[in-house]
């Protein structure tokens, strides 16, 4: 114990001094009590489960005052009991604390879960003036009011204390308690009517027993102060609810282990998509409809949904930072009773700023992977404009001389010999062009800028030692990084057939549906390609595809043939907040 937390420390020993106290009182209690009144066993039972209950509660939240009201509320309902004494200086002892647990039984209900009366800020000025005026008048009543009235009291057993007897004084006091427990009870009602999910979850137990717990010293009152206890089964019942109170409590601390299996869930179900599914996600685990997701707003000020806009947390909300490697990549705005889950809390927090930090770095990964796509893509451009424009051009005027010379000589009808090598060299010189032309209409296809992707795609089918039936439906004007995309998916694919498929057709399909364009190039070929492999080509393809956010897949059974399905958005946007890294 001496490295234990000094709260920790001081409830164990509160614990201790209470079980022992109230081991005292049983003890001098119990010849006085009633046959059918309750208990000595059902008294321990009452006052030993608010200790324990206590002590649990402060040591899983030492700094939350609940745990050490609750253990005021045991030894005040020990403290109660000596009134039932007939030593008349015990029963006079008794009389002063006759309303202790009463006393911190208001304030426990009232700053329950989270440990604090409500707040201006948060809950509004009414709110926070009625806890507190609550509490003062509840305390008022339990250690000043009913102290005194002592003094003015008369009772079966002498009252050592007596100093003229006031009947009144002790109904008005009555009367004064019963009013406040009846406010307790309407203030734990309409909390329960605004709450929201999760708080409802912490205050559902509490409220349960607390409709009848409340207003256990109003009811106390309106039996009468000089009923007989024998005569008072209502009493017993109001007994029970009190007792039900740290079961209540208990309820609680089970429901957090709960929260942790569906943190646990929530981890198994990462990653996820898109901050979008990452809120839904969230507010699933958490049960909290109202939970919203930010992240830093792009001029440094501020956090922004996701959907781009300002956010800012409501009056009642709570926000939670989320942290990685010191860098603040989010917020979450969310229900205050999620606080009181801690643990959970804190997990679930952890869990979304990895999640963030991981999508951050995918969304840069594409990014980068775009710019080196394009970035090749702009090289093979420039390069096909400098054999078009260069290479190919000198092959044309070459040409163009060759056969003027070939004309020439045929006129003067002399030199035979140099005129078959010049037919020799303008054969050579087509054959050039003709392979120059084949290679820069692979580096780029020119006819898929001029033309199109289904004329580009019948111009690079054409000519094939394999027929290829291509359908395509009529395609809209797509983006030039799609268009290549698709192309270069059927120039893989159909070479890939061509060497290994031994197939006797091939069929491409080209759909445009909602702004994803579907393509399929099929075989009836031998099947069983390897779907995780494909080669360094396959492979190139599918990084292509998934930087624009497409999916590839491919279907290879044995004796089926060979189906390789490509899906791409054609709709071009803005980096998306979803797309951003944080």
């Amino acid at each position: 114990m001496g490295g234990a937390p000094r709260g920790i420390r001081t409830a164990v020993a509160l614990a201790v001094a209470g079980t022992a106290f109230g081991s005292w009182v049983l003890v001098v209690t119990a010849p006085d009590r009633y046959a059918d009144s309750t208990s000595t066993l059902f008294s321990a039972s009452v006052g030993g489960l608010y200790l324990g209950a206590g002590l649990l509660a402060r040591l899983r939240r030492p700094g939350n005052v609940v745990g050490l009201l609750m253990q005021l509320v045991g030894i005040g309902w020990f403290a109660e009991d000596l009134q039932i004494s007939t030593d008349p200086l015990v029963h006079t002892v008794g009389l002063f604390l006759r309303s202790a647990s009463t006393g911190f039984l208001i304030p426990l209900l009232l700053v329950f879960p989270y440990g604090r009366l409500r707040s201006r800020e948060d809950d509004g000025a009414v709110a926070a003036v009625a806890d507190r005026v609550l509490v003062a008048v509840g305390c008022t009543v339990a250690f000043v009011l009913q102290p005194v009235a002592v003094f003015f009291h008369d009772s079966i057993t002498e009252n050592l204390l007596l100093v003229h007897y006031v009947p009144w004084l002790r109904q008005v006091t009555d009367a004064l308690q019963l009013v406040v427990s009846v406010a307790v009870v309407a203030v734990l009602l309409w909390r329960w009517a605004r709450a929201s999910r999760p708080y409802r979850r912490e205050l559902a137990p509490l409220l349960a027993v607390g409709l009848v717990g409340g207003l256990a010293s109003g009811l106390d009152a309106a039996l009468g102060a000089d009923r007989e206890w024998s005569h008072t089964p209502l009493l017993t019942a109001v007994h029970l609810s009190v007792l039900c109170l740290p079961l209540a409590f208990l309820a609680g601390v089970w429901r957090i282990r709960l929260g942790r299996t569906a943190v646990a869930e929530l981890l198994r179900r990462l990653p996820l998509d898109s901050r979008r599914a990452l809120r839904d996600e969230l507010a699933r685990t958490l049960d909290d409809g109202s939970l919203q997701l930010g992240f830093p707003a792009s001029g440094g000020d501020g956090y922004v949904d996701i959907d781009g806009r300002p956010l800012t947390a409501r009056p009642g909300q709570w926000t939670s930072v989320l942290e990685r490697g010191g860098r603040r990549v989010g917020v979450l705005v969310h229900d205050p009773a999620l606080r009181e889950d801690r643990y959970v809390l804190e997990a679930v927090v952890s869990a979304a700023a990895l999640e963030l930090d991981n999508q951050a770095l995918v969304a840069e990964l594409r990014a980068s992977r775009r710019r080196v796509i394009e970035a090749g893509d702009e090289q093979r451009r420039e390069v096909e404009r400098h054999l078009h424009d260069g290479a190919q051009q000198k092959f044309i005027n070459l040409g163009l001389q060759l056969r003027i010379a070939r004309r020439r000589l045929d006129r003067a009808a002399s030199g035979a010999e140099l005129a078959g090598l010049l037919d020799d060299a303008l054969a050579i010189l087509e054959q050039g062009h003709a392979e120059l032309r084949v290679a820069a209409r692979g580096i780029h296809p020119v006819v898929l800028s001029e033309a199109g992707l289904a004329q580009a795609l019948r111009s690079l089918t054409a000519g094939l030692p394999l027929p290829v039936d291509l359908h395509a439906d009529e395609l809209p004007q797509l983006p030039e990084p799609v268009e290549l995309t698709a192309y270069y998916v059927v120039k893989e694919a159909v070479s890939n057939v061509l060497k290994h498929a031994d197939a006797r057709t091939v069929r491409v399909d080209l759909h445009h549906t909602d702004g994803v364009l579907s393509l399929s190039v099929t075989d009836d070929g031998v099947g069983g390609a390897d779907p995780a492999g494909g080669g360094t080509g396959l492979l190139g393809l599918r990084h292509r595809v998934s930087a624009y956010d497409g999916r590839l897949t491919v279907r290879s059974r044995p004796g089926e043939g060979t189906v390789v399905s490509v899906t791409l958005p054609t709709r071009e946007r803005a980096p998306s907040k979803e797309d951003e890294p944080v």
